[in-house]
Order: structure tokens, then sequence, then C-alpha cells
């Protein structure tokens, strides 16, 4: 018998970039005022769902 497991609260997902991309990732976050690259990462990804008119719940 198996048994699914749900867990609650936000999901983590690895990213690889190389180094030159990482350095755009650095300077478009301290250009924007993002506290850290997985803020900057989310509001860019929740903008581009916006455009898509994708809404997020919650």
């Amino acid at each position: 018998m198996s048994t699914t497991i749900k867990s609650k609260g936000n999901k983590q997902i690895a990213l690889r970039v190389e180094p030159t991309l990482e350095e755009g990732i650095m300077k478009a976050l301290a250009e924007d005022g993002d506290a850290s690259v997985s803020a900057w990462i989310k509001r860019v990804i929740r903008k581009e769902l916006k455009t898509r008119g994708i809404e997020p719940k919650g």
C-alpha cells in the first residue's frame, strides 16, 4: 500500500545558470532593488504570467 504525502508551503526549485547569466541577474537585482535572487525571479515570473493572462491564486 502506498501513501501520498502532500506537503504544504512553497516548493523549492534548483536552478543552474551560467556565469554570464548570473552576472546579468545580479545587475538587474541591484537595479530593481530586490532583496534576493529568489525574490527577483519570483517577481519576474509573476510579471510574465500576468502578461499571459495567468493570475496565480493566493
